[in-house]
């Protein structure tokens, strides 16, 4: 699939890839929608896995955040055919989910969210923790596709811009809190 991207992969290029008949695989996965799902799912697991790790890896809320921000750019541009899977178009309908991929997608939607409702918890910030999550999300993905498609303009690095949208859009979560904290600090 990362190499001949998701139309070209058939059951039986696969099974060739893997050294294996077509009707071995053909045990494992009815047809391609099902390949398809079983690999996405898999792909999300190993997206929230780093998700967690970074979550889990410090107690401030803030470090926590640049942790979740730098796992998540480090999956996409380390898995990038993986990303593109998951965040592809051509998705299944709610009728041919598995299990195992619904699991694994709101696994991933959690550890998006989480992080942003402990820091409205912590005052950090304010607002809808859920909606504050996508926006974060909307812009991380938007900036990855960019650079992945090299539509960025090359004067500007792209963790500069990383670091602008999240200051941009942190700083107006913040709100009242943050103006709330720097005038006690007066």
């Amino acid at each position: 699939m990362a190499d001949r991207g998701v139309a070209q992969v058939s059951l039986r290029s696969v099974a060739a890839e893997m050294g294996w008949t077509a009707a071995s695989l053909y045990r494992y996965f009815r047809n391609k929608a099902e390949l398809i799902v079983a690999t996405r799912a898999a792909a999300y697991e190993r997206f929230s896995d780093g998700m967690e790790a970074a979550y889990h890896s410090t107690d401030d809320l803030w470090d926590r955040s640049r942790a979740i921000g730098e796992a998540y750019v480090n999956f996409a541009f380390r898995e990038p055919a993986a990303y593109k899977l998951i965040f592809a178009y051509e998705q299944e309908t709610e009728a041919t989910k598995t299990e195992a991929l619904r699991q694994a997608e709101l696994r991933s939607q959690l550890m998006l969210t989480n992080y942003v409702a402990d820091m409205v918890d912590g005052g950090l910030l304010e607002g809808d923790a859920e909606q504050i999550a996508h926006v974060y999300w909307a812009a991380l993905h938007g900036l990855i596709v960019l650079k992945m498609a090299n539509k960025l303009n090359s004067a500007v690095r792209f963790e500069d811009i990383r670091k602008a949208s999240t200051r941009l859009i942190t700083r107006g979560a913040a709100g009242s809190a943050k103006r709330d904290a720097g005038e006690s600090e007066r």
